[in-house]
């Protein structure tokens, strides 16, 4: 059965992918881990949402695959040593030094894809630090194919977890310095502004100094994201783990995400996964995408470019806008109070985001002002709405639009 892993940038999120369906998740601290400007765990959330998940039978990992330097072997040894006192269930590595180190620890260690692992002698080379490999993004499925039947044919007992959906590098394995030549923030060590996102010139210069402009205010380096919804079947027979991507994200993509990867590897197992493959795809066009594609999955046998030039950012037709607030939670009735500050009506989608909640989805079947069902209710009213989960006072009530 294949491991579905879910990302989380913090406690919220962590207990959003595990209530909708992540096996594991992987998460960071505040230093050494590629997305330092996540907002990341402190040391006591993480030993919250360890008991969180191992108390739900699920699974942590801590991201701690930056570069390395001389002046932060120190802070690694603390960090490992950390991982062991809090029950990390693995620790995500790229440098070898620290895979030594968390071996000697006892601590079980996957390579990250920042190793760029992209054949079987490698992997097995890995082997000897790590029990699982994340292989290079840059891998055609039939790559990958191959690379597993060889570990096999050399009894290799090593785990195999590449990535199904999210953001994709123009990088090879997100080895960049873009940013840290244009701005000094190192990309490798989690810090990266992304320039690759922004709008570029292509220009052909000749040797008699003239030139022309092939190309001008578009989006050159920025990869669509990729989306592997259509081909679970065919990822499921090579990988041991679906790695989601996406530790800078809101809790709400993290629950859609989650939610539709966990029913389309269960409905492979049933049977149903060709009947519901539509609205697997339709779900996923609800979360933050710069358009969705097959990566390099696909590229030995399609050798066409699926960029998407036009436009920045967010591709999706789906927007959430904040509507209200709970005021209340009547638990005996599972009653939100919400105080509105857009109208809201019966058939609506909201999402309900919060600290401790993460994020909720809910259709709205029914309303409430002072005891008597209303269809639609306006900004400024208090309105009780009845739910399938639980949610609290405090936490921000948003619905999800189509534009």
């Amino acid at each position: 059965m294949v491991e579905l892993l879910s990302p989380a940038n913090n406690l919220a999120c962590l207990k959003t992918a595990i209530d909708y369906g992540a096996d594991a998740v992987y998460c960071g601290l505040k230093e050494l881990n590629m997305r330092a400007t996540a907002k990341n765990f402190t040391r006591e959330e993480l030993v919250e949402g360890i008991k969180y998940a191992h108390d739900n039978n699920k699974k942590v990992y801590l991201c701690t695959n930056t570069v390395v330097y001389e002046n932060e072997l120190k802070k690694v040894e603390e960090i490992l040593d950390f991982a062991n006192f809090a029950e990390v269930d693995a620790v995500i590595v790229s440098d070898l030094g620290t895979m030594q180190l968390a071996n000697e620890l006892g601590l079980r260690v996957h390579a990250s894809v920042q190793c760029n692992i992209t054949n079987s002698l490698t992997a097995k080379f890995y082997s000897k630090f790590a029990k699982r490999v994340i292989l290079s993004r840059e891998l055609t499925l039939n790559q990958i194919k191959e690379i597993r039947e060889n570990l096999k044919k050399d009894n290799i007992n090593l785990e195999l977890e590449g990535f199904v959906h999210g953001a994709l590098c123009v990088a090879i394995s997100g080895r960049c310095f873009l940013s840290s030549y244009l701005f000094g923030r190192h990309a490798n060590c989690g810090d990266c502004l992304q320039p690759c996102r922004r709008k570029w010139k292509l220009i052909n210069e000749h040797h008699d100094g003239t030139y022309e402009i092939v190309c001008e205010g578009k989006y050159l380096l920025s990869p669509k994201d990729l989306c592997m919804i259509g081909h679970i079947p065919e990822l499921m027979e090579v990988f041991d783990s679906f790695k989601i991507e996406g530790r800078a994200k809101n809790a709400d993509y993290v629950m859609r995400t989650t939610k539709i990867y966990r029913e389309a590897i269960d409905s492979v197992l049933d049977g149903s996964y060709y009947d519901k493959l539509p609205y697997f795809k339709k779900e996923l066009e609800k979360v933050y995408n710069r358009g969705y594609e097959t990566g390099f999955y696909f590229k030995d046998v399609n050798k066409n470019h699926d960029f998407q030039y036009e436009i920045e950012g967010n591709a999706s037709k789906y927007r959430k806008v904040e509507i209200g607030k709970v005021v209340n939670f009547y638990k005996k009735v599972n009653v939100a109070e919400i105080e509105l500050w857009n109208d809201l009506k019966v058939g609506d989608t909201i999402l309900i985001i919060g600290k401790t909640t993460g994020c909720v989805e809910e259709i709205v079947k029914s309303m409430q002002i002072n005891h008597k069902d209303v269809k639609i209710a306006k900004k400024g009213d208090r309105v009780g709405v009845k739910l399938n989960h639980i949610v609290r006072e405090g936490d921000r009530v948003y619905l999800l639009k189509e534009k």
